[in-house]
């Protein structure tokens, strides 16, 4: 059983302010909470419904997710109808604590690698395209990601759905200092590259340094004036069609996949 008062806390934090006021967010669906299960010290709550199906696979993640939990509760199918964020509900979900980073202590230790790569966003503002980002980093290696100020928030449910748990694979950084952080990085070894529909080199010709910092900018504006004067190398994606533009998260792929090739080959 939950209280009406526990059960409207948990709706609460379907807000921002409520999750930076608490300094927790709400995650669900089986593979986030396995992800979560692996990376965090403890779930503030579990939440599951009678109907959630916890056969096989999802009996161990639901064990294991258990045992971290503060608090266990059963709740009806209504009753997560009316904290979840998707429309085939999974039936379980959990409150997790926001994480926090010392970003200039974790630039430090992975500058003195042979090689290290960050992600850094400049004001990217659909949820879909921040989760597709932060995944696609997670899965060329991605170091780190530093999200500038005005970014869509980190932890607002539909960039946490479309991460599919790199969100809890890497440091993730929101800063309000954003240009004195890429300034740091380059302080710090790092060669800077921006994602530029007009950038002065094609990716073919762009020699990627071994400590790499990658800008994505804006899905309509690109990468501030003022960011893109910080930056060592413009890359551009080539077109050799007729459409307009790229969608930010497949440009952002696309660089990735092309910076990690080279380093590796």
């Amino acid at each position: 059983m939950i209280s009406k008062a526990k059960l409207k806390y948990f709706q609460s934090l379907s807000q921002k302010k409520m999750r930076e006021q608490e300094g927790k967010f709400l995650i669900e669906g089986w593979r986030t909470i396995e992800e979560a299960s692996a990376a965090v010290t403890a779930f503030e709550a579990l939440m599951c419904t009678k109907d959630a199906e916890l056969r096989g696979e999802n009996a161990e993640i639901f064990s294991t997710a258990k045992k971290k939990s503060k608090e266990l509760f059963e709740i009806s199918a209504r009753e997560f109808a009316s904290i979840s964020d998707t429309v085939h509900a999974q039936g379980i979900a959990a409150v997790v604590r926001i994480f926090a980073f010392d970003f200039q202590e974790h630039i430090s230790r992975i500058a003195r690698q042979d090689s290290a790569f960050v992600v850094a966003l400049d004001q990217i503002a659909e949820p879909g395209n921040m989760g597709a980002i932060i995944r696609t980093a997670d899965w060329f290696g991605a170091d780190a990601i530093v999200l500038s100020e005005n970014c869509v928030e980190l932890y607002n449910p539909k960039v946490v759905r479309a991460t599919v748990g790199s969100i809890f694979h890497l440091p993730i950084i929101e800063t309000n200092k954003f240009a004195g952080t890429i300034e740091s990085l380059k302080n710090s070894g790092f060669t800077l590259y921006g994602a530029e529909l007009n950038g002065s080199k094609e990716i073919q010709s762009i020699r990627w340094a071994k400590k790499s910092a990658v800008v994505i900018g804006n899905e309509a504006r690109g990468i501030r004036p003022e960011i893109s004067s910080l930056l060592d190398e413009h890359a551009a994606i080539p077109r050799f069609g007729k459409a307009e533009s790229l969608n930010a998260g497949i440009a952002a792929g696309i660089i990735f996949a092309h910076r990690r090739f080279q380093i590796t080959a």
